[in-house]
């Protein structure tokens, strides 16, 4: 047990004799303990420290504030709550474990390689660069906590790996589009964290001035949406996104979206809407987190995976909000917004096949047919003319269901297309169109010997869906249970492929691109050439599939009708 010794009132420094690890934060001494990497070394980490104070009774929608002093050590050895989630995908899958959730949860995790943890209470002259890493779930669940997010494999190389929780579902991301709730604050929270990183990374061996911000699915928006938002600016110097991008995605950040979502959730959670400003964000405030929960379940039944999302908040500046989004993120990149970045782009093959059994519960085949708009992507129907909705949906129908015969299956490929490959090559398009820093794009396709994620579903289908290429380089410790002393000595191909992808990971953390002296990987230019990972340490960099080059033109056509470009 650590404790603080006081001196004539003041906190002398405190006896540290108890702690495996430990660091000193801002906030004071943190304790952490030693774990084991998959390489069979020790690394130091640090999990559930608080990066701002909590979000609780009138600061639910408030922009967080900074976080107190710790009162003596804290103990930072185990998880801290996650925050409060209707979770549709991992606990019902069995990739996490029953854990205390709750709205006491902005929690940052700091995992630290061996050797490399400065003395307490000293900074690190030659920090090791950072990987700040924000988890995905569709912007209403999950967290950073090594369930899914082990950071064993990635502690086989020379860089510090940082995690974060953020508010999620209406707590994160519900939009009034006024004073008092504008909508992002998931994301504000995110630049909080990154602040906090900048403050305290050196006390934990790192560089602030060596930060990636990377993510997968809605992590992966949020990084790119941070990296074109003056919010956070000097705050990272490169980017991975990983199956979500902020433009053309498989979520609307149209206020149109952002109002039908909130009209169902305040039914579903039994609040008046139709009251003033001051009152509807007072009832929300006052609201037991059990109808918060409620009504963002009602939006999950409704869409199946996705409730609330990141908005475009306008250039009127708010009292006590930062600004994360003024414009819509295509306008912003075609102003230049983010070019300096280097950047990768990723996502599977098969995004989508794994989303079929919630999908089928929600029975979306059944909302498909009965309303076809709805097989456009979300982010194009609720931002269109919607004088052109009709033709959108025509020709949507004719590219994937045959004009009207509307099957899930089919608009599981019209998702993988339009929410996931398309937005990865249009990005790309955009940044090499106001001469952006090098952009490096992969698709995953890689099947796996035993994928947590086809195991977990007791399903089958080709190439990699959605999350199984993050499973190569983050450890699923709740699906494969306690690691073998040195369990990448096997030489199994799923090794050989976390091998492969912890590489490039680190290849990019540490020296700004994913190739090295061996391997070829060039930035992505006009031809859009890709990085096509199916097979354990072999690169292949190849052009775009002619189906690829068919869906790309395709998507830009159906664009240009809805928005007028």
């Amino acid at each position: 047990m650590c404790v603080c010794v006081y001196v004539s009132g003041l906190c002398a420094d405190p006896d540290l004799s108890g702690c495996e690890v430990a660091a000193k934060t801002e906030q004071g001494y943190v304790c952490g303990r030693k774990r084991k990497a998959a390489n069979g070394e020790d690394y130091a980490s640090f999990r559930g420290i608080p990066y701002a104070k909590q979000p609780l009774g009138e600061l639910r929608f408030k922009e967080l504030q900074p976080a107190e002093p710790f009162d003596g050590v804290f103990n930072a050895t185990e998880a801290g709550p996650i925050c409060a989630q209707v979770d549709v995908f991992y606990q019902p899958n069995g990739l996490v474990s029953p854990t205390g959730s709750g709205e006491d949860c902005i929690r940052i995790n700091v995992h630290v390689p061996n050797g490399f943890l400065p003395d307490p209470g000293t900074n690190s002259s030659q920090g090791l660069p950072v990987l700040f890493w924000i988890h995905g779930g569709s912007f209403g669940y999950g967290s950073g906590d090594a369930d899914v997010h082990g950071p064993e494999y990635l502690m086989t190389r020379d860089m510090i790996l940082v995690t974060i929780n953020y508010r999620l579902h209406a707590l994160g991301f519900l939009s009034l589009d006024n004073e008092y709730i504008p909508g992002n604050n998931g994301l504000r929270d995110a630049v909080t964290a990154l602040k906090w990183v900048q403050r305290n990374i050196q006390s934990f061996g790192g560089d602030p001035d060596k930060v990636t911000v990377a993510g997968q699915s809605a992590g992966g928006v949020m990084a790119h949406m941070l990296s074109i938002s003056p919010a956070a600016n000097g705050l990272f110097k490169q980017v991975i996104g990983s199956s979500g991008q902020s433009i053309a995605s498989f979520y609307s950040y149209s206020q149109v979206y952002a109002k039908l979502v909130n009209a169902i959730f305040f039914i579903a959670a039994g609040i008046n809407p139709l009251q003033t400003p001051k009152k509807l964000h007072d009832d929300l405030v006052a609201a037991p987190l059990e109808k918060i929960l409620a009504g963002t379940k009602a939006i999950l039944d409704t869409f199946g995976l996705v409730s609330f999302a990141p908005v475009i908040e306008g250039t009127t500046p708010r009292a006590n909000f930062t600004t994360i989004l003024p414009k819509s993120p295509e306008d912003l990149l075609d102003e230049g917004a983010g070019k300096e970045y280097p950047m990768i782009i990723g996502f599977c093959s098969n995004e989508a096949a794994d989303f079929e059994q919630r999908l089928r519960a929600v029975a979306i085949e059944t909302k498909l047919r009965l309303v076809p708009a709805l097989t456009l992507p979300q982010n194009l129907l609720f931002s269109a003319n919607i004088l052109t909705v009709p033709v959108l949906t025509t020709k949507q129908l004719a590219e994937y269901f045959n004009v009207t015969f509307i099957t899930l299956e089919k608009f599981l490929v019209a998702a993988t297309d339009s929410y996931y490959k398309y937005p990865g090559m249009r990005l790309t398009q955009k940044r090499l169109s106001v001469g952006a820093a090098k952009t490096y794009i992969y698709q995953f396709g890689y099947p796996g010997e035993r994928s947590p994620i086809k195991v977990s579903l007791n399903t089958t289908y080709p190439g990699a869906a959605h999350i199984e290429d993050i499973t190569y380089f983050f450890r699923f410790n709740t699906f494969l249970g306690p690691q073998e002393s040195n369990e990448l000595e096997h030489t199994s191909n799923d090794n050989k492929m976390k091998d492969f992808m912890t590489t490039f990971i680190a290849n990019f953390v540490i020296n700004g691109s994913p190739a090295d002296e061996e391997n070829n990987w060039p930035p992505s230019q006009q031809e859009l050439k890709f990085q096509n990972i199916e097979t354990p340490l072999v690169y292949n960099f190849t052009d775009l599939t002619p189906y690829m080059k068919d869906k790309l033109e395709y998507f830009t056509r159906l664009y240009k009708i809805g928005l007028g470009e």
